[in-house]
This record gives structure tokens, sequence and C-alpha cells, in this order.
């Protein structure tokens, strides 16, 4: 069997090195923080295992230096919306522990005719994080046990347990698993060790992500009208915001811009260089399209998004199955994340609430 198999290949010098959990949740994003508070709050000794130095994914800050002081600026997630009662309920609790404020309830939109307000019946309450969106995630993580700048390489089915190796060689064994990453960089991982998990592959491998290069820029002065535009038609630009207006202070403009999939494509796998120059592309875009102050910002940074936004979701809050070993029942394993249950931090949220339900179930043999 495959469990008998992988544990025969364990060293007990590995074994020694291992940290053990109840459930190692792979993904240190929305869903994979909001599943593991859930977890712990189950009474679950849980491990969260991130590749990155930061906690959030996409719901990311940078600290950049403007007007002679440190300002956050969002590069990722630009703000919340609430559709669903129990992700509003959240949001009302963060908003009582000041962690996040209104924004705006009208965003601009810029099509073919131009700059204009939109629709009313769009208009509904954005919220953003006056300290920058990161600071979510690390109160999502303050209870929680986190490794970051851990890249899980290899998962097996053990008899018993999952053997998780990182990229540094730590080993670590658990129960149960849930993986939160995208799916493109899920699915090598579970092609590699869990062939009996076929009924995940194809679901897994629909799932198709829309890149995005982000552009920060900071100026002296002006003062545009807007404080968020949706750009619409247009191939190169699709978001523009002034991240300034988020912050309690009062600053100089720093407005950030989202390049559109199209065109982000282009610089998948672009050196620094180039990534400079097409950041200049984007701002002269958006100045012939708006303002000619944007083309001459004071500084500029770039940062690319390989997994942006996911074209399509699943239905599926999340995804969820038994990997057959020498255990009668087999090894759980939850797939979770905004490939299943939608781009926004919203469908993030849900996901990661769904999955930590549904492992719940798995653990008590419902």
């Amino acid at each position: 069997m495959l469990g008998e198999e992988t544990q025969a290949a364990v060293t007990p010098s590995e074994r020694a090195r291992s940290t053990s959990a109840d459930v190692i949740v792979i993904g240190a994003g929305v869903a994979g923080l909001v599943c593991a508070r859930q977890l712990l709050r189950a009474g679950l000794q849980v491990l969260v295992l991130e590749k990155s130095a930061g906690l959030g994914g996409r719901m990311a800050t940078r600290r950049v230096e403007h007007a002679g002081q440190t300002v956050p600026v969002d590069h990722g997630a630009q703000y919340l919306t609430a559709d669903s009662d129990g992700f509003y309920r959240w949001v009302k609790e963060l908003l009582g522990l000041g962690l996040l404020a209104e924004w705006t309830r009208s965003l601009h939109v810029l099509d073919r005719e131009g700059l204009r307000p939109e629709d009313p019946n769009d208009e509904k309450p954005r919220y953003v994080c006056p300290q920058g969106m990161t600071m979510l995630a690390k109160h999502l993580a303050a209870p929680l046990s986190v490794h970051t700048q851990t890249r899980v390489v290899s998962l097996k089915p053990l008899a018993t347990s999952w053997q998780l190796r990182a990229e540094n060689g730590q080993c670590y064994e658990a129960a149960a698993l849930v993986a939160t990453i995208p799916a493109p960089q899920l699915l090598p991982l579970l092609r590699e060790g869990i062939p009996s998990a076929e009924n995940l592959l194809p679901l897994l491998e629909s799932a198709q992500y829309q890149p995005c290069l982000a552009v920060l820029a900071g100026y002296s002065e002006h003062t545009p009208p807007w404080k968020g535009i949706k750009c619409l038609e247009d191939p190169m630009l699709a978001w523009l915001g002034l991240d300034s207006s988020k912050r309690l202070q009062p600053l100089p403009p720093v407005v950030v811009l989202h390049g559109g999939a199209e065109w982000s494509s282009l610089y998948l796998e672009a050196g620094p260089s180039e990534l400079e120059k097409a950041g200049r592309e984007l701002l002269a875009h958006a100045a012939q399209r708006l303002d000619p102050w944007l083309a001459s910002p004071q500084w500029m940074q770039v940062h690319r998004w390989r997994y942006a936004l996911p074209l399509e979701t699943t239905g599926l809050a999340s995804l969820s199955t038994r990997v057959p070993v020498s255990a009668a029942e087999g090894l759980p394993l939850v797939c979770a994340g905004d490939w299943c249950a939608g781009g926004r931090v919203e469908g993030a949220w849900l996901s990661g609430h769904n999955a930590a339900k549904t492992l719940l179930e798995m653990l008590s043999g419902k």
C-alpha cells in the first residue's frame, strides 16, 4: 500500500527532526489563517506553514519611505466588501477593534467615454485597514503557530499521519492536512505524493489564474477627485487607487495601479529592469487616459502577482477527500482558497471557514 511504502522511506533521523501537530495548514493567506483559527478554537493543535516572509497572501502591504516618513501601501487587495452575513459579522468586529474603517461607498469608472462616478446601484461600503491590509492577517495569526519562509516541497501519506518536507530540510507530521495555496502550486505536490487522490486532480487542473502587475507610485502634490477607479475595456489598466486616502494622517498622493491580465502576462518572466520599464509604461498609459502628472512620480515600485485572481471557481467552498493508507478511513485532506469560493477576500474567508467545518466533521466521523 502507498502508506506502507512511504513509511518505509522515512529514516529515524527524519523522524527525530519532525515537528508534529494535529493539523497542518499550508498557506497563511486569508483562507489558511481563518481555517487554522477555527480549528484552534475546536481544541486542535494547529501548525501553519507559509513560504513567504509575510502573512496574508495577496492581502499585502509594503512599507515605503514617502514624504519624510514610512507609510503603508496596499499593493494586493485594495478593499473589502461584505455580502454574506458571516463575513459582515467579522467586518463589524474589526470595525469595533479599529482595524477596519469605511473608505468610500462610491468608486469611479473609466471606460471609453471617460471618467465617471459608478452607477448608484453599485454603491456599497468599501472597507480598508488604515494601518495596511496586512494588519488583518497579523490579527488573524496572533494566536496561531506559524512558520514563515517554509516552502513545502513534498508531502507523503504515512500509515497514520501526513509527512511534509520543507525546502530547508525540516520535516513535519500531522494527522490531517489543509492546503490553501493556489491550485497551480498545490497540483505538483499532489501529483507527486498522492496518486490516489485522483478525484481532486481534474478540479485542480481546471483552476486557472490571471496575473497582475502592481505599480506603486508616490507624488509630491496633486489632489485627485477620486479614491478608486475601476478601468473597463482597457487591456493595460484594471485598477487605479489613491492609497494615501486610506490613511489616518493626510499624505501627499500615493497611487496604486493594477495592470490588466492580458498586459501583465507579458511580464511573467521579466527581470527587474524589464519590470521597471513596464511600470513606467503603465504610468504613462494612465497619464494619457487621466492626468499627465501620473507619468512623473517621485518614486515607483513594481510587484508581480503571478496568481492574482482565479478565472473560475469550483462552485464549492472547499474540497475534501480521504487518502487511502493502512488507516481504516484514510488520511483527511481538505483544499481551500479563493479558487474555491471566489477571488475576493470574502471568498477566501468563506472558504477557510468551510474547510475548518469540513475537517472537523471528518475527524468526528460524520
